[in-house]
């Protein structure tokens, strides 16, 4: 068994200080965006499948820091609920904001806690571990605020993330509006 973890929430809080104003680049979570197909609903809580091919390419959607990594699918072995996602990788955004890919195939060559990435940099690959396995290929998408990554409650998704990739997708916003929006809506509920 295999989670990594690391303390980065306050470096990366510091460096969204520092940067301020920065202009971040988003980048839409597989990789050619075009093959993917999602849509709003399907949980009980604020996530999203992205249903492509089996081996896309899961990318960094931001630029930030790897800050949680499952190699091991555990779901068939453990049924615990915080390894429903199977194989995953989470990054703490350099806009605050932490973004999860789940039901991964196999981690990309190099990724591991506290790598700093790119938006587009490979992540992963997209299959149907974890509670997925009876599925189609998909990524489970989740969004949330910074925050410790244990909880697979936060880690999942708290923040609608559907405009968010519609935006993207379709670069007719801003994906940080988008974003912002949404997580304002999250916290009034």
């Amino acid at each position: 068994m295999r989670i990594l973890c690391a303390p980065i929430l306050l470096l990366a809080t510091i460096f969204c200080l520092i940067a301020g104003a920065a202009e971040i680049s988003y980048i839409f979570p597989v990789q050619p965006a075009k093959s993917a197909s999602f849509k709003r609903g399907g949980h009980g809580y604020p996530g999203i499948d992205i249903f492509v091919k089996k081996g896309t390419a899961f990318v960094s959607p931001v630029p930030g820091m790897v800050e949680d990594v499952q190699e091991t699918d555990l779901w068939e072995k453990t049924r615990d609920p915080a390894m429903k996602g199977g194989v995953w990788v989470s990054i703490a955004g350099d806009d605050g904001y932490r973004y999860y890919g789940s039901h991964l195939d196999g981690i990309a060559a190099g990724i591991t806690v506290g790598k700093r990435v790119k938006p587009g940099e490979i992540l992963g690959y997209v299959g149907a571990s974890g509670n997925a396995k009876h599925s189609p290929s998909h990524l489970h998408f989740g969004i949330s605020l910074a925050s410790r990554p244990y909880s697979y409650i936060v880690r999942r998704g708290e923040i609608e993330p559907y405009f968010f990739l519609d935006c993207l997708r379709g670069n007719r916003c801003d994906p940080r509006k988008a974003l912002d929006d949404a997580a304002r809506k999250s916290k009034s509920r």
